[in-house]
C-alpha cells in the first residue's frame, strides 16, 4: 500500500507542478509577474499543508464531523446566493472562494456516512434511495440555483455511482437516471445557450466566431504543438483564448510542451484512478470504501469531462482540469481530499483487511464488498 500512496502523491504533485509552470509561461514575456501565479502558488501551499494534516488524521473522525462539514457547506452555498459576487448572470464566488467546491466534498462525505450507517438497508427504496437522495438534494439544489449546471450534473452522477457502490439496486437507480436525462434534454430545449452549445458541438465550423471559438482554437493549438511542442512560453493560444489557463489549459500544454506531456497528463489521471480504486477496495470499512471511491471518481470524472470538452468529444461546458487549471478553491479542496484518501490507505496498512467479512462487519461501520456475488454489480436486481 505504501507504493500505491507514493504513486498517488507523485501523480498529484506532478500535475500541480505543471499547473504552476504553465501559469509562469503565460507571463514569461511580461515585464511584471502575473498576480494569478502567486495566488495559485498560495493555494498550492495551503493545499499541501491540508493534505499532510488530513493524511495524518484518522479518516474515521470524519464520520463524527460529517454534519459540521455538511452544515458549513450549506451555509456557504446559501450565502453565495444572497451576497455572492455575480458575474455573467451567475453567483458562484464568495469572499474569493467557490463554495461549490466544498459542496462536492460535503456530498461525498454525506453519502459515505449514510452508506456506512445504513449499509444493511441500502437495497430498500425508502431508506436506501429516498433517505440518501434527501440528504444530498439540498446541496445539489443550491449549486443549481447559482446556476452551475455543470457542477450540479457532476454531483448527480457522483451520487448515482456512490449509491451503486453502497449497495442500492440498479432498478432504483435507472429511473432517476432517466429522469435526469429527460431534465437535461428539457434544459437544452428551453435554454438558448444550451441549444447553441449543442449546435456548436455538432456544427463547429458554423460557430467559428461564437460558441466553437475556444474549441477550434484549442484543437489548432494541439496541431501546432505536435510531438515536441513549440517551447515553454512560446505558445499563442493564451493570446487568442480568454482565460485559457482555466478550462482550456490542456491545449496550452499541448501547444507549448507537445503530445508527450499531454499524454503524460492522461497517464497521471489513470494513475490516480487505479491507486484510488485500490485504496477503496482495500479500505477497512464501508465508510472508508465509499469515501475513497467518491474522491477518486470526482477527480477522474472532472478530468474526463475537461479532456472531452477540449478535444470536441463533449459539448463545451466549463469544467476545470483537476490540479492543473487555475483556481485556488478547486486546488486547495482537491488536495485536502487527496490527504483524506491517503489517510484511508494508511488505515489499511495498519489494520489487516478481512477478505471474508461477516454480516456484522458488513453492517454499520463494517466493510461491504460492492463486487461480491450478492450485489447488483454481478447479480440481477
Amino acid at each position: 500500500m505504501k507504493t500505491i500512496t507514493t504513486l498517488l502523491v507523485l501523480a498529484v504533485g506532478a500535475l500541480v507542478a505543471l499547473s504552476l509552470t504553465m501559469l509562469a509561461s503565460a507571463t514569461m514575456l511580461d515585464s511584471k509577474p502575473d498576480e494569478s501565479l502567486f495566488t495559485q502558488a498560495g493555494a498550492c501551499l495551503a493545499g499541501v499543508v491540508a493534505m499532510v494534516v488530513m493524511s495524518a488524521v484518522d479518516y474515521r473522525r470524519w464520520m463524527r464531523g460529517m454534519w459540521l462539514v455538511y452544515g458549513g457547506a450549506m451555509t456557504l452555498l446559501i450565502l453565495v446566493l444572497l451576497i455572492g459576487h455575480e458575474a455573467k448572470g451567475a453567483r458562484r464566488w464568495l469572499w474569493g472562494t467557490q463554495p461549490a467546491e466544498i459542496g462536492k466534498f460535503a456530498l461525498i462525505l454525506a453519502l459515505a456516512w449514510y452508506g456506512s450507517r445504513y449499509a444493511s438497508q441500502m437495497k430498500d427504496f425508502g431508506r436506501g434511495i429516498c433517505g440518501s437522495v434527501g440528504l444530498v438534494a439540498p446541496l445539489i439544489g443550491l449549486v443549481l440555483l447559482e446556476p452551475d449546471r455543470g457542477t450540479g450534473a457532476l454531483m448527480v452522477a457522483l451520487t448515482l455511482m456512490l449509491l451503486l457502490l453502497a449497495g442500492a439496486r440498479w432498478l432504483y437507480i435507472v429511473a432517476p437516471a432517466l429522469l435526469g436525462g429527460a431534465a437535461i434534454a428539457a434544459m437544452v430545449i428551453v435554454s438558448p445557450m444550451a441549444r447553441d452549445r449543442i449546435d456548436a458541438w455538432i456544427h463547429p465550423e458554423a460557430h467559428r466566431d461564437g460558441a466553437s471559438h475556444q474549441v477550434l482554437k484549442g484543437l489548432y493549438a494541439f496541431a501546432q504543438g505536435g510531438i515536441e511542442g513549440r517551447g515553454l512560453g512560446r505558445g499563442t493560444l493564451k493570446y487568442n483564448v480568454p482565460e485559457v489557463h482555466t478550462d482550456f489549459i490542456l491545449p496550452a500544454v499541448g501547444e507549448e510542451l507537445g503530445l508527450t506531456f499531454t499524454l503524460a497528463i492522461v497517464v497521471a489521471y489513470l494513475t490516480i484512478l487505479i491507486c484510488g480504486l485500490m485504496v477503496a477496495m482495500r479500505a477497512p470499512d464501508q465508510f472508508g470504501l465509499l469515501l475513497a471511491a467518491g474522491i477518486t471518481l470526482l477527480i477522474v470524472a472532472q478530468a474526463m469531462i475537461n479532456i472531452g470538452v477540449v478535444t470536441a468529444v463533449f459539448p463545451n461546458k466549463g469544467m476545470p482540469l483537476p490540479f492543473v487549471s487555475r483556481g485556488g478553491s478547486n486546488l486547495a479542496v482537491l488536495m485536502t481530499m487527496v490527504g483524506v484518501l491517503v489517510s484511508v490507505a494508511r488505515a489499511e496498512r495498519s489494520e489487516p483487511n478481512d477478505s471474508s467479512p461477516t454480516p456484522e462487519r458488513r453492517s454499520r461501520g463494517g466493510r461491504r464488498n460492492p463486487f461480491s456475488s450478492d450485489t447488483d454489480f454481478v447479480g440481477a436486481a
